[in-house]
């Protein structure tokens, strides 16, 4: 049985144009069946007989209370746009003000913390080139202490650090960023894991390229949480209008055992982020088959 959904920023059901050419058919198909049946002339003799109820002015009435509604689902239509692309500016904000402050946090835990973890690292490093007297061998124990509180201090920096943001971004780019991301992953879940860029374009935005690589991230951890696969792969290409395409694949159980094991917020998260740079990302999935996430983003760069 295939799963397939789709979220894409702006779409509420049917799209308009869609829903225009369906009203636009319907009307044509319905004028050539009056046509067709002489229905305006079977209609007038018919309410010539009930003239005393005047229902000849029925017709017209209709007709004003039908534009009337069209007016106002026309207006409706405007406002719910309007609404939407609030929401997805909204959105886009509130995603570039989660990514400043988590870089200026890093800045702030690397520039700190960071400080003080050398400062320890370097006094203990003193105190073990003290003497061998009984003293000495209190100051050797508290100093090995120190280290080791040092040392745990440091990795939980570097990995706070890299929790808020991939430093590898800024330093290697999206498509290096997400090789070492593939290949720590693997490494890390003992799971193949396969990265295929295809034409990437240089420079970016930061939004993009943060989007890309986070989605990225939470779609390789629900695959190492719930898919149960052993094999996954990542895509990334660029088209010839300028849009990304991202599609993160597993061999594992399919989409149902992802809604069992984590209620959906992890699917619920990407289509927000996605939805917030006005993208589409959808879901294939057949039962015991694993799962396909394709995203599509519009390859902004940088000014």
């Amino acid at each position: 049985m295939q799963h397939d959904q789709l979220a894409a920023s702006g779409r509420t059901g049917m799209r308009p144009a869609r829903r225009n050419i369906m009203c636009c058919a319907l009307a044509l198909a319905f004028f050539l069946l009056a046509a067709r049946l002489d229905l305006a002339e079977r209609l007038t003799q018919a309410f010539a007989r009930q003239e005393h109820w005047q229902l000849d002015e029925l017709v017209l009435s209709l007709l004003v209370l039908v534009l009337a509604l069209a007016g106002l689902a026309v207006r409706r239509e405007r406002q719910v746009a309007l609404l939407l692309a609030q929401n997805r500016a909204l959105t886009q904000r509130l995603l570039r003000a989660q990514e400043e402050e988590r870089c200026a946090l890093a800045r702030e835990l690397h520039d700190e913390v960071g400080q003080d973890c050398t400062a320890i690292r370097a006094a203990a490093s003193y105190i073990l080139r003290a003497g061998t007297s009984d003293q000495a061998n209190v100051l050797h124990a508290c100093a090995a202490s120190i280290a080791r509180s040092s040392e745990a201090l440091h990795a939980m920096v570097r990995t706070m650090l890299r929790r808020l943001r991939p430093p590898v971004l800024d330093s290697l780019g999206l498509e290096a960023a997400l090789q070492a991301l593939c290949d720590s992953w693997a490494q890390q879940h003992g799971i193949a894991c396969h990265f295929a860029p295809h034409a990437i374009p240089a420079g970016l935005d930061d939004s993009t390229a943060t989007a890309i690589y986070r989605l990225v991230q939470e779609g390789l951890t629900n695959v190492a949480r719930h898919a149960g696969a052993d094999r996954a792969t990542v895509e990334l290409r660029a088209d010839a209008h300028g849009l990304l395409h991202l599609a993160i694949e597993d061999n594992g159980q399919g989409l149902r055992q992802y809604a069992q094991q984590e209620s959906g917020f992890g699917m619920l998260g990407m289509r927000e982020r996605v939805a917030g740079l006005r993208g589409h990302i959808r879901w294939i999935s057949a039962l015991g088959n694993g799962l396909r996430i394709e995203v599509a983003l519009a390859a902004r760069c940088a000014a």
